[in-house]
């Protein structure tokens, strides 16, 4: 659960994106994130090498930058980069569409993930985040999953947007405003899509590092990859953050 969070550390961290996702946007490589993260540490890329908590780790991130840049290809680049409205407009709206998957995820959690994320105790387990910054990126989601407690993702989004929280609040609470503004233009079939993807797509990938031979060869991915080659779209800072 730690590692399936944890390339998003750079919220107490302070790194920039692509030091823990290992991909730009626009993106400058067709090479899955994962396999340049294994490239740029190879100590990472053999789970039978690695503590049983260290692999489990691991395989989270690795399932989290898959994640990602299936997103960031089938959600963000398909449908809000289309032009369909200002970019600006769309930018926010691709923030309450986030806003609105992390309280829907919440909201089916069994309320025990507080309580399990705890138990994650990292020890030299990333070698360009501190062991610190894991903890405090730990914690601060250990408050937020508590009982009672809400995500933090429209204060966040909306601070980097530069816009009060409300506004991302005052459409995710309203199904009819999502619908208008949102599902208008991002249809909830592709949503299911994304989720039906992942799912399979992340297991498959978690299999694959989990149960590799100790060759630890690197160089193909069980993923089949589409085309990651830049984009010309004007991609702004909010995004890029």
């Amino acid at each position: 659960m730690l590692g399936h969070t944890a390339p998003d550390v750079k919220t107490v961290s302070g790194h920039k994106r692509e030091e823990s996702h290992f991909y730009t946007i626009p993106r400058t490589s067709d090479r899955p994130a994962y396999l340049i993260l294994f490239d740029t540490h190879p100590e990472l890329a053999r789970a039978d090498a690695l503590s049983p908590a260290r692999a489990a780790f691991v395989a989270g991130y690795v399932a989290h930058l898959l994640l990602d840049e299936l997103w960031l290809d089938d959600v963000f680049q398909r449908y809000f980069l289309q032009d369909w409205g200002p970019l600006k407009e769309r930018l926010f709206l691709h923030n309450v569409l986030r806003t609105w998957v992390d309280l829907r995820d919440q909201a089916r959690l069994n309320g025990t993930a507080a309580q399990t994320l705890q138990q994650a105790h990292p020890h030299d387990w990333l070698p360009f985040v501190d062991d610190e910054h894991l903890r405090r990126w730990r914690d601060w989601l250990v408050a937020q999953l508590d009982t009672g407690h809400r995500m933090e993702t429209a204060k966040v989004l909306a601070d980097r947007m530069g816009v009060p929280a409300a506004e991302v609040e005052a459409i995710v609470q309203s199904p009819e405003r999502m619908e208008r503004r949102v599902f208008r233009h991002f249809p909830r079939s592709a949503m299911e899509a994304f989720w039906e993807t992942g799912y399979r797509q992340s297991l498959t990938l978690v299999d694959w590092y989990i149960g590799r031979s100790a060759n630890g060869q690197t160089t193909r991915s069980p993923i089949d990859t589409r085309d990651y080659g830049p984009t010309d779209h004007p991609i702004t800072q909010e995004v890029r953050s």
